[in-house]
């Protein structure tokens, strides 16, 4: 009998090789703990393509920042879905959520949000996680926050 070729999901501090045709994709969130509110941004970059697509989402009733960090995140593959992306790679500026994302053993207030985020990237050809430093993850922030002060959601 003959395998199936599995996919190259990869959930990993670092992609060892990016394959042609992957899309960036950086996230962030903006969350405020007196109103449990949050605005979720994702930029969508491509070197592939002359166009970027950007989202964000306003969202009530969020736990805390790092559950604000994870939905954006979840948002952001539930948008390259949409857009008809393979192969994403997602980088967040929140060190603790990529630790959980490539933790073994998930961290019982994250563990709803950690399984869709699995769930969503096992439909990719290509999926990884990485750190951002937040000097270089300035425009995802940016949106995240005027989303947050503004209180719209958008897909671009």
């Amino acid at each position: 009998p003959t395998k199936s070729p599995q996919k190259n999901t990869q959930i990993q501090a670092r992609p060892p090789s990016i394959p042609v045709g992957t899309v960036t994709c950086n996230t962030d969130a903006a969350w405020k703990k007196e109103s449990l509110t949050a605005g979720l941004a994702w930029i969508f970059d491509s070197a592939s393509s002359l166009t970027r697509s950007d989202g964000c989402q306003y969202q009530t009733w969020v736990s805390s920042a790092l559950m604000a960090e994870g939905l954006a995140i979840r948002e952001a593959l539930s948008h390259a879905q949409h857009l008809d992306i393979t192969k994403i790679w997602i980088r967040s500026d929140s060190l603790s959520l990529i630790r959980a994302i490539n933790s073994v053993n998930k961290p019982v207030n994250l563990y709803g949000i950690l399984s869709d985020i699995e769930s969503l990237s096992s439909s990719f050809v290509f999926c990884c996680f990485s750190f951002v430093s937040r000097d270089l993850n300035g425009q995802a922030d940016n949106l995240a926050k005027a989303c947050f002060y503004n209180v719209f959601s958008s897909w671009a």
